[in-house]
């Protein structure tokens, strides 16, 4: 039976945020559920791209309703050998069948065999929500599917090339509600045209878009009964629905609350965050039934419907939404009153629910609306344009106290100008004292203040002063109480020190941030949360913190471009960066913000970056930076200075010694300080510790300094990491062609690993020792090695030596052999190369030598329990860390745990070995009767589904020159 090959992704924009969300539990049934358009099949396509192995794509047909048809098409689509991903797609289209409990039952079958399946569909199937087996299922929705506003303008200008100016990206996401579908029709409508079109096209949004009718009409409208249709449109001058309401506006006619659980039911743009206690239309839903309301009724009569629905809502006290009713009724003095009586609730919330429904001058006449439209300056980053509005909605009020929170606000926001006034009325102020200078002074008098925000403060300030340890342990005591811009910027706070050290949950912490800034209506902490995992170095969020550096120069934040680009340069500086050019524009930021804790520390990073590039001036810089730090009372800014200045030659020991003293004094960790420290040039290329580590993440470090590998592409440094995890050994040419270019023709493959292995070489040789004279890099025919020097050591190397030691006749039950053991443990500190995901040309090897290490460990549990000494239990805990499948392991766990009279962890043990076990889909009841006393068989193993292993090198032959 023909089947459909895997799609490839359409044109859009990869999110990773979602390709993260769906790689949660990677053993779980996947589910993305969202109404038509929303971007599902899209996410699945892109999924599927990220090399997840062999893809098989199910698109369901209503004939798949019948079970037999159904379970025949699973089986002729499942992917090749039994392994990589399903997809599933369209599921709703055989909603309430047969057929799809069996497409639903086959998937958790195969979830459990070990393939990863993915569905998509319109609507939750009952059965997910019915039986427990899919409880732990992972589910994308509609909400996480909208685009945020700085995905629509990453889709305009790096998909699209049809970039817009920032507040008209700001409506297009409001006026679609992020919907994918609607901005790829819009993109359709108005492709090719001049700016000013394309501004128009935005502006006529608010109206009706034409755009989108046909698509609503034909993927949503349609398949409602008439009953249902007229029910959404007379009740779509709601912003919140509740059944109360519908019923009160329709006089009773109909079930209100039975008709809005059909529409979330069937997904029809209607959605429930409170378990359908409220209800909501998606926002192009909305605006094409308010057109939908005037045509039907006529202008007249809908300007008295939603009137109607204004006197309702006053009525229950919704006293904006009721002012936002009269708008479209056009009854400007209802407006009026109402938002006279509600005018602290505007200004709170910013000016973006009126702007599409009221004209400007109305927003121009009144002062709670221009206080508004100050506060969404503010939320926006734009400091500086909001103060003016400020002086104007203090003009235009008549009573004191809404003169006071003008004047208050204003007082707050002019502080953080350059040459503000300083101004500590507000928490604010006291953070914006600490930026210009002697932050830990602030640290000690913001003891005072009481509230939520003390700790905000004083880990704001610790961290400006360089002490993160002690601004994470301020942070660590903090109990979450505000959900507002305070415990959003403690939150993130929190999760950046994270971050700088190497937390692997804290990417995610700082990703949901960023998700509920956006929700808050924060802006300018959302693009922060974009640009903080700049700090762990990667490449791609180096990259986003630039992207975020540009949004912020083009919107006029010009703290949040400080920040974020701080973020980047102080990330490079602890991988052998800045440059000298980066350096001195993040200086200029700071001086520009009149910030000098923040210029003293770029005054300190441009010291390290001039150091770095031997420019001849350095040591001009070096005093300069140390001079700044010192005024400004930065004790870090001063430590980075001093490690960019330890002297080469006899005075370095006591430089270095300095530099860790005052390290210690300020709190900065000794990594991050010997990260700063520059290597001493001239030492003897031969006698240099060169150490080569794969476990655990890859790096390749020169007494004790990590190399810095920005200046490489990205398959040169594939090259790299697969030569450093068979150190040398040689790596023949077509083992190398087909971990990287696999789906290339011979002859372009070959030249391109040519240069990638010239440009391995030349920095290699630049960077690095060499060996007798040589490069590090050898060739041997048509292999490759990677020769280190004398004295270096490589992980995988030193773990392979010691297994092959221990293995050798008579080492069984020999202490050296025993060493040999507990040495391939130690030299295993984690998985092999785990950035390389699950790349083809590492799986295979990353779980051999996992289940070896997983073997070594409980081979030496093993021998502990046979002859009762300690260490039993750590070495069996550590076999199952590495291996949560290694049967033998939980059974050294649970013996030695009984064997030390520790009935609590032994049980505790049971329980986790049940676990395994149940998740595997196999019997409990082996880890529930392990009785004490039991001998273990080291060799037995829990069969688990593994990462599918690569296709046999294909022979390949090339005739590119050598390299």
């Amino acid at each position: 039976m023909p089947t459909e090959p895997a799609r490839s992704p359409s044109l859009s924009l990869t999110r990773s945020r979602l390709i993260a969300a769906l790689d949660v539990r990677p053993r779980s049934l996947g589910l993305v559920v969202a109404p038509a358009g929303s971007g599902k099949t899209t996410l699945l396509a892109q999924y599927a791209a990220t090399g997840c192995g062999p893809v098989g794509w199910l698109r369901v047909v209503p004939s798949d309703a019948e079970p037999a048809r159904a379970l025949e098409r699973v089986e002729a689509t499942l992917p090749d050998a039994g392994a990589g991903l399903l997809v599933v797609d369209d599921l709703h289209l055989v909603e309430g069948t047969p057929g799809e409990s069996v497409l639903l039952d086959r998937a958790l079958a195969l979830v459990r065999e070990g393939v990863r399946v993915l569905v998509g569909t319109r609507r939750m199937p009952p059965l997910i929500l019915t039986r427990h087996e899919f409880s732990d299922s992972v589910v994308v929705d509609a909400e996480q599917l909208r685009f945020r506003t700085w995905e629509v303008e990453r889709l305009l200008r790096d998909v699209y090339r049809e970039p817009l100016p920032a507040d008209d990206v700001a409506a297009l996401a409001r006026r679609l509600g992020g919907w994918a579908a609607g901005l790829k029709l819009y993109y359709l409508s108005t492709r090719s045209q001049p700016l000013a079109d394309r501004r128009r096209a935005v502006a006529s949004l608010g109206v009706r878009s034409a755009l989108s009718r046909d698509y609503l009409t034909r993927t949503v409208l349609a398949e409602l009964a008439p009953d249902l249709r007229r029910f959404l449109v007379r009740t779509c001058v709601f912003e919140v629905l509740t059944a109360q309401r519908c019923d009160q506006l329709l006089d009773g006619d109909g079930d209100g609350q039975a008709a809005l659980e059909e529409l979330e039911r069937r997904q029809a743009f209607t959605v429930s965050h409170d378990g359908g206690r409220t209800f909501a239309y998606h926002e192009v839903l909305r605006a094409h039934l308010i057109a939908a309301l005037a045509e039907e009724l006529g202008e007249h009569e809908a300007r008295a419907w939603h009137a109607h629905a204004g006197r309702l809502l006053a009525a229950e006290g919704a006293a904006l939404e009721a002012a936002r009713c009269f708008a479209r009724a056009q009854q400007w003095p209802d407006v009026h009153r109402l938002l006279d009586t509600a005018g602290d609730d505007v200004a709170v919330r910013g000016l973006d629910p009126w702007s599409d429904v009221l004209p400007a001058w109305f927003i121009a006449e009144d002062p709670w609306l221009v206080l508004a439209d100050a506060r969404h300056r503010i939320n926006e980053g734009q400091l500086a344009a909001a103060v003016p509005l400020l002086r104007r909605a203090e003009e235009m009020f008549g009573g004191e106290p809404a003169r006071s929170q003008c004047r208050s606000l204003r007082a707050d926001v002019t502080a953080w100008l350059p040459d503000g006034p300083h101004w500590r009325g507000h928490w604010s102020g006291w953070l914006r004292t600490a930026t210009r200078r002697h932050p830990m002074v602030v640290v000690g008098e913001a003891e005072r203040l009481t509230g939520a925000a003390d700790p905000l403060v004083r880990a704001g300030a610790l961290l400006l002063a360089g002490h993160a340890a002690e601004a994470a342990r301020v942070l660590d005591r903090w109990v979450p109480s505000d959900a507002g811009l305070v415990g959003l910027a403690c939150r993130l706070l929190r999760a950046a020190v994270a971050l700088a050290g190497g937390d692997p949950q804290a990417p995610a912490a700082v990703a949901a941030v960023g998700l509920d800034a956006d929700r808050s209506g924060l802006p300018w902490l959302a693009r922060l949360a974009r640009a903080v995992p700049a700090l762990s170095g990667a490449e791609a969020d180096l990259k986003e913190a630039a992207s975020v550096v540009e949004e912020c120069d083009r919107l006029g934040d010009r703290w949040g471009a400080l920040l974020a680009a701080g973020c980047a340069a102080l990330a490079r500086s602890l991988r052998g960066g800045p440059d000298v050019e980066e350096a001195g524009r993040l200086l200029d930021r700071a001086r520009g913000v009149d910030s000098g804790v923040l210029a003293a520390w770029s005054q300190s990073l441009l010291a390290l970056a001039a150091v770095r590039a031997r420019l001849p001036d350095a040591e001009v810089e070096v005093r300069r930076a140390e001079s700044t730090a010192r005024a400004a009372g930065a004790p870090g800014a001063r430590v980075l200075a001093l490690a960019a200045g330890v002297p080469a030659g006899p005075g370095r020991a006591v430089g270095l010694s300095a530099v860790h003293a005052a390290a210690e004094h300020a709190g900065l960790p000794r990594a991050v300080v010997t990260a700063w420290v520059t290597p001493e040039r001239g030492a003897a290329p031969d006698t240099a510790p060169l150490t080569v580590r794969c476990f655990g993440g890859f790096r390749i470090c020169l007494d004790g300094e990590p190399l810095n590998w920005s200046p490489l592409r990205p398959r040169a440094r594939a090259v790299a990491r697969i030569l450093a995890m068979h150190a040398g050994r040689a790596v023949h040419r077509d083992r190398l062609l087909d971990a990287l270019w696999p789906d290339t023709d011979p002859a372009t493959a070959t030249r391109t690993l040519h240069v990638a292995l010239s440009s391995l070489r030349r920095f290699l040789d630049t960077h690095l020792p060499a060996v007798d004279g040589g490069s590090l890099l050898h060739r041997d025919g048509d292999a490759y090695l990677l020769a280190l020097p004398p004295g270096s050591s490589c992980d995988v190397t030193e773990f392979r030596l010691a297994l092959e030691r221990a293995s050798r006749p008579g080492a069984t039950g020999d202490p050296r052999g025993l060493d040999d053991l507990r040495a391939a443990v130690a030299a295993y500190t984690g998985e092999l190369l785990p950035e390389d995901g699950p790349a083809e040309w590492v799986v295979a090897e990353r779980e051999t030598l996992r289940r070896q290490a997983a073997d070594a460990a409980a081979q030496l549990a093993e021998a502990a329990l046979r002859a009762g000494a300690e260490g039993a239990g750590a070495m069996a805990a550590r076999c199952v860390e590495i291996d949560p499948c290694h049967d033998a392991g939980w059974r050294l766990l649970i013996a030695a745990h009984d064997r030390a009279g520790n009935a609590a962890a032994a049980e505790h043990a049971r329980r986790r070995y049940a676990d395994v076990l149940v998740s595997l889909g196999l019997d409990p009841a082996p880890a529930e009767t392990v009785p004490p006393g039991t001998t273990v068989n080291v060799d037995r193993k829990i069969p688990p589904p593994r990462s599918p292993r690569p296709d046999p090198i294909r022979s390949r032959t090339s005739s590119g020159p050598p390299a």
